[in-house]
């Protein structure tokens, strides 16, 4: 990183979304715009703006470091943030530093530190004893200097795409990119066949970049609810036609491409809700010890998914973030972690990719470990969302099933559901069900009712009712 390169800027050149008030302190502003560190609060959620959005406050971005320290504690060595700020606001063991007006950040790099002088209002370069002088002078009170890693720098993979260097009793791959397909390749196993781990899409006007399987690609193991009726019941069956629709039901599939950052499975499981989806997966698999063997730097900690980094920080992988714009809480590490960039496609992004399709691809163990978490995460929602909002108990399976799909493609709200179930008879319900989206989405809907039709005609569906107090089907 060149940062010789911003030292006389201003904000004016720095910011693309016009904060640009010289009454602000833009040294967080500046950091955060050189380093590509958006988390909330930031300059587009206050002035709006289509750039590239930075976090504005030294204390925030202060706790998302995931090592903080005394200077004197820092690596000198690494390239860091430094923070100077009053010794007493400062509490390293929760690492949180009170809100006060006085404080202030740069980044140090070989010796020097590159700051935003709102004096000046411009960037400036200082030794760290004059950095450290000059705002002791400054602020009232006696000043501290405290180190913290980037932020994000604890979920980032040193990739090594031959897989050369293996750690002992983990799992590797060998990556390779032919055009715009990735294979993989499990290191150290003699006779082990390339597989394909995912085909790049780039489609800005959609914001499409990532991987996936288009359906010419798909292959590999296909969820079958008959497998799986003894261990999770009636469940699975409405899992199937859901999956039909969502993944023609390969346990193998990925697709980083969308806001999601990363989406496994069968059932599609997103790694974006907390407490929900692939993270529930994560939390299941990390107590089988071939799954360990791929993700050897995570570790369940209070039953929560931590990363272990090699300078021995600890990150909760699954620290909830508000996202203002979406309106939703995320798990923004969670997302880093495997897909490190939503723009680009990195080693990283493939690497995390081959991992869990070789898993799916090799182990039957992974497989009913999915149809296990997507049946307690549909079991939920019917019991917790869709029989208080509807009053699901004497319905028909197959009612229930239209009903589950609906919310979990998103392409109908519930007063739409709720008028649908008043329709009439059962048929006439049903029908009315499949109407809603089926406009917009005729392909997927056409899909679902081909697969509840042919169940029915095996005996399969449309012959059991939900029972709410039981949350199962009789």
């Amino acid at each position: 990183m060149d940062l010789d390169a911003w030292v006389g800027r201003s904000i004016d050149d720095i910011c693309g979304n016009g904060f640009h008030d010289p009454a602000a302190n833009h040294c967080a502003h500046f950091v955060c715009h050189v380093l590509g560190l958006s988390f909330p609060f930031n300059c587009r959620q206050f002035v709006g703006g289509t750039a590239p959005a930075a976090n504005v406050r030294v204390h925030e971005v202060f706790a998302e470091c995931p090592k903080v320290g005394k200077w004197a504690d820092a690596d000198k060595d690494r390239m860091q943030l430094v923070f100077v700020v009053r010794k007493d606001v400062v509490n390293l063991a929760t690492k949180t530093m009170q809100n006060i007006p006085q404080k202030h950040v740069g980044i140090y790099s070989g010796g020097k530190v590159y700051h935003y002088s709102n004096t000046n209002d411009r960037v400036v370069v200082q030794g760290v004893d004059e950095f450290l002088q000059r705002f002791q002078n400054l602020y009232a009170g006696d000043q501290g200097l405290f180190f913290g890693h980037v932020p994000g720098s604890s979920l980032q993979l040193s990739v090594d795409l031959t897989a050369a260097s293996v750690p002992a009793g983990a799992r590797a791959f060998q990556l390779r990119k032919d055009g715009a397909r990735w294979w993989a390749k499990l290191a150290g196993a003699p006779g082990g066949a390339e597989f394909l781990a995912g085909v790049e899409v780039m489609q800005p006007a959609k914001g499409f970049y990532g991987l996936h399987f288009p359906a010419s690609a798909y292959y590999g193991p296909v969820f079958d609810p008959a497998e799986h009726a003894s261990a999770i019941d009636q469940w699975a069956y409405l899992l199937d036609v859901a999956a039909a629709c969502e993944s023609k039901g390969r346990m193998n599939l990925i697709n980083t491409y969308d806001r999601a950052r990363f989406t496994f499975g069968f059932y599609q499981l997103a790694a974006h809700t907390p407490r929900d989806n692939l993270i529930l997966y994560f939390r299941a698999a990390l107590a089988d010890p071939d799954f360990r063997r791929l993700f050897p730097d995570l570790e369940l900690r209070g039953g929560k998914v931590f990363r272990l980094a090699g300078d021995g920080s600890a990150t909760d992988l699954e620290e909830e973030a508000y996202d203002p714009a979406k309106g939703e809480h995320q798990l923004r590490r969670f997302m880093a972690y495997l897909n490190p960039n939503r723009t680009t496609i990195d080693d990283q992004e493939v690497l995390q990719a081959a991992r869990m399709v070789w898993w799916a691809n090799e182990n039957p163990a992974a497989n009913r470990l999915q149809a296990q978490v997507a049946s307690q995460i549909l079991q939920k929602k019917v019991t917790q969302r869709y029989q208080p909002w509807y009053g699901l108990d004497g319905r028909l399976d197959t009612t229930c099933a239209i009903v589950a799909d609906i919310h979990h493609q998103g392409r109908g709200g519930r007063a739409a559901v709720k008028a649908a179930l008043s329709a009439g008879s059962e048929a006439e319900v049903e029908r009315a069900l499949l109407a809603i989206g089926a406009a917009k989405y005729p392909t997927r809907v056409a899909t679902l009712k081909a697969r509840l039709d042919g169940w029915r005609l095996a005996g399969k569906m449309g012959q059991k009712r939900y029972h709410a107090a039981l949350n199962e089907f009789r």
